[in-house]
């Protein structure tokens, strides 16, 4: 039986999580899982233009909100797991932010954005929390992958997940500049549906 993506980065350590993080990961090829939640996203307002350019690229979700209700479709396939996360505003506007998620080496997972952006995610548990911190942005063109350190754009990123019950969890992430303190970040409580 092949191990599903996150068993495999993780290795033994995916014991530690506790089940409602588990359930979030644990989808084998064909299979799929959906997350229901409301996420606060918030950055200052001069970087705009920045998160513009990046939500252009494929990442990030781009406006600001309090209470914007979130629905997350997780498929897997043999390359890894695929990510369609749509938020619904409560002013009647919509967003959405893709990505996929392929395996690098134990502990070590990439997010692929779009036009061959992405990011390099070092992932370990940490008191029974999902952790995932920054290795760098790369940009790729077939063999050809060059690295973009964090500090060019918004700077380290930082995502914890964290088991509330069974079947729910809070999703905390953040991006922090070396200059600039924290420049962006969402946050929510998912439930499974």
């Amino acid at each position: 039986m092949t191990k599903i993506l996150m068993q495999r980065v993780l290795g033994n350590d995916w014991q530690q999580l506790p089940e409602a993080i588990q359930r979030h990961y644990r989808i084998g090829e064909g299979e799929e899982s959906r997350l229901a939640g409301t996420m606060q996203i918030d950055y200052p307002a001069y970087l705009f233009p920045l998160i513009w350019l990046i939500h252009l690229f494929g990442g990030l979700l781009l406006w600001r909100a309090s209470a914007a209700h979130a629905e997350v479709d997780k498929t897997a396939d043999a390359a890894g797991l695929i990510w369609r996360r749509r938020l619904d505003y409560p002013d009647g506007r919509s967003d959405c932010f893709n990505s996929r998620m392929a395996y690098v080496a134990d502990r070590e997972l990439a997010e692929y954005i779009g036009f061959g952006f992405g990011l390099r995610l070092q992932v370990s548990v940490e008191n029974g929390d999902l952790l995932y911190r920054s290795l760098g942005h790369f940009w790729q063109c077939g063999s050809w992958l060059v690295p973009i350190p964090d500090w060019l754009l918004l700077g380290s990123a930082t995502i914890r997940e964290h088991a509330l019950a069974v079947d729910r969890f809070y999703l905390d992430f953040e991006i922090r500049h070396p200059w600039w303190g924290l420049s962006y970040q969402y946050r929510g409580e998912f439930a499974y549906r």
